[in-house]
């Protein structure tokens, strides 16, 4: 999480790009992408905006659904990101702009888009309340704001050793910037003033360790706390061998809630 608040700054930035491609090939992540779109309201001809893009794969989408009487501006804080994203999209013909930009000082006028959407973003900046405010100012009236972040604190883990998965999870949460922002949307959306304010859950299971590890970075966390002096060497050896041995034996068993809030423009 941390890592993606400077990914230009990254020794190896195409490791981010490398991780969103393999996540977002995730059936569970596509499903929640198109809810998003869903409750956007996305109609022919509507100008959109897409917050934290990353690779574009989202805005291509909505501007296939908004077609070419519509368009899709995606901005990111990554450079590196947003240089992807224009390379992704040469040829494809649709109505797309790309821009590095500051979720909480977006630089366009007020009321210019007929939707917004923010995934995984919110947990990242320094003052979420400032950038919803933002997503406000740039809406037209009517328009849908659209939230997806996950409530870390969700994450489960089943393993024997209770009080070592309780340390790593809690320094997997701790390490975040916005650890409680899915659980706060509702109260945000309120306090920016918005109507119709709704919030939805959805719950991703993992019976596979390797696809947990993908999401979950469950290798580096524990490596981390070890060099935090969360866990010993001894606690963070024997914790991840016996997930890799109830994967092998079918028994592995991870999960966490991604929450969803709308709300509309007055």
């Amino acid at each position: 999480g941390a890592g993606f608040r400077s990914v230009d700054q990254a020794t190896d930035p195409a490791a981010f790009i490398h991780f969103l491609e393999t996540v977002s090939a995730m059936d569970a992540i596509q499903a929640l992408k198109r809810r998003t779109f869903a409750l956007l309201e996305v109609k022919p001809g509507q100008h959109l905006l897409d917050i934290g893009c990353g690779l574009g794969d989202e805005v291509r989408t909505l501007a296939q659904l908004v077609g070419s009487a519509g368009r899709v501006v995606g901005i990111d804080s990554s450079e590196t990101m947003i240089v992807e994203a224009r390379k992704r999209t040469i040829g494809e013909n649709l109505p797309v702009q790309y821009a590095v930009g500051d979720i909480q000082a977006l630089d366009f006028a007020d009321n210019t888009f007929d939707g917004c959407r923010a995934e995984r973003i919110l947990g990242h900046v320094a003052n979420p309340r400032q950038a919803i405010a933002e997503l406000r100012r740039v809406a037209k009236s009517g328009a849908r704001i659209v939230a997806l972040d996950p409530e870390l604190d969700t994450l489960v883990l089943d393993a024997e050793d209770h009080a070592t998965t309780r340390k790593l999870l809690h320094f997997y949460c701790d390490s975040a910037r916005n650890v409680w922002i899915a659980r706060q949307f509702r109260r945000f959306f309120y306090e920016a003033h918005l109507l119709d304010v709704a919030v939805f859950a959805d719950t991703m299971m993992f019976t596979s360790y390797a696809e947990a590890d993908q999401i979950f970075r469950l290798q580096d966390t524990a490596k981390r706390a070890q060099e935090a002096g969360v866990v010993s060497e001894a606690e963070r050896t024997a914790w991840l061998e016996e997930l890799k041995q109830a994967d092998q034996g079918g028994r592995f068993f991870a999960a966490m809630t991604f929450f969803f809030v709308s709300g509309r423009k007055p």
